[in-house]
C-alpha cells in the first residue's frame, strides 16, 4: 500500500471526523440552525443599528456585512476540517496525546483533524450567506476574498493554537485559551474604528482580530500592495509562532515535564 502525503491522510482524517459528527442528524440539525438564528440575530442587530447610523468612524452596512461574513466563514472552516483546535488544550492535559507520538506523521496535524465542530456548519453558513447577500462584493473580488479569507483563517488557527499550546506549562489552560479565542472572534465582529491606543494594540498582536478579519477587509475594499504585504507578513509570523510554541512545549512534553497545576 503507497505510503499517503501527509495532506492527503489530513483530509482523510478529517473526513472521518466530519463523517463521525454529522452521525447524529438530530444534533447537528439542532447545533446548525441554532447557530443560524443566533447569527442571524446578530446581523439582524447591525441591519438596524445602521438603518439609524448611516456610518460609523467610516464604516457602513455592507463593510459590516463583508467582517462579520468573513469572521463566520473562518470560524466555520476552522470548526469543520480544524476543530481540534478548539479542545487542544484539554487533549493535552488529558494525556490523550501521548497515543499521537507513536505515531510517525505530525502530532500538530493529527491533534487538528481529530474532531469536527456540527455547529461550524452553521456558522459557515451564515458567513457565505452574508457575503453573498449583503456584503457588496462582485465576481471581480473573488482572487482578493479568496486571499483575505485564507490569511485569516492562517491566523485564526495559529493564534488558537498558541493559546492551546499553553497546556504544555499552565495546568488551567483549557478554559484560558478557549476564552482567549472568543475574545478574538469577539474582537472580530466590530468595526475596527472602535479600536485605538491600547485595545488597537491588542486587536493586532495578542487577539489578533486586525489580521484575521480588519486587514483583509480593508485589502477587499482598497486593495493595495502594501494591506496585502501586510497580512502575508502576519501569516508568517503567526504561523511561525503557533509551530514554535507548539514544539517546544511537545519537546517538554516528551521529557515528561507536567503543566503546573495539572494533577
Amino acid at each position: 500500500m503507497a505510503r499517503l502525503s501527509l495532506p492527503a491522510l489530513y483530509a482523510r482524517t478529517a473526513r472521518a471526523a466530519i463523517a463521525g459528527s454529522a452521525a447524529d442528524r438530530a444534533n447537528l440539525t439542532l447545533q446548525v440552525f441554532g447557530m443560524l438564528i443566533n447569527n442571524g440575530f446578530m446581523l439582524t442587530l447591525w441591519v438596524l443599528f445602521f438603518a439609524g447610523f448611516h456610518s460609523v468612524g467610516g464604516w457602513r452596512l455592507r463593510d459590516m456585512a463583508l467582517l462579520t461574513g468573513l469572521i463566520y466563514a473562518i470560524a466555520g472552516v476552522a470548526g469543520v476540517a480544524f476543530g481540534g483546535y478548539r479542545d487542544m488544550a484539554a487533549t493535552i492535559l488529558n494525556g490523550e496525546i501521548d497515543a499521537l507520538l507513536t505515531q510517525p506523521r505530525p502530532v500538530l496535524a493529527r491533534l487538528l483533524s481529530r474532531d469536527s465542530l456540527p455547529i461550524a456548519w452553521g456558522d459557515l453558513g451564515t458567513g457565505l450567506a452574508i457575503l453573498i447577500a449583503f456584503a457588496g462584493l462582485t465576481w471581480r473580488d473573488l482572487p482578493a476574498l479568496a486571499f483575505g479569507w485564507t490569511c485569516g483563517l492562517i491566523v485564526y488557527l495559529s493564534a488558537a493554537v498558541t493559546f492551546a499550546s499553553l497546556a504544555f506549562w499552565v495546568g488551567g489552560a483549557r478554559s484560558l485559551a478557549r476564552d482567549l479565542t472568543d475574545f478574538m472572534i469577539l474582537m472580530s465582529t466590530y468595526p475596527g474604528s472602535i479600536y485605538s491606543g491600547a485595545s488597537r494594540a491588542i486587536a493586532y498582536t495578542l487577539l489578533p482580530a486586525g489580521f484575521v478579519v480588519l486587514t483583509p477587509v480593508a485589502f477587499l475594499r482598497r486593495p493595495s500592495l502594501e494591506s496585502a504585504a501586510m497580512e502575508a507578513a502576519a501569516v508568517i509570523v503567526y504561523a511561525a509562532l503557533a509551530a514554535g510554541v507548539f514544539h517546544f512545549g511537545l519537546t517538554r512534553y516528551r521529557r515528561g515535564a507536567s503543566p503546573l497545576g495539572a494533577g
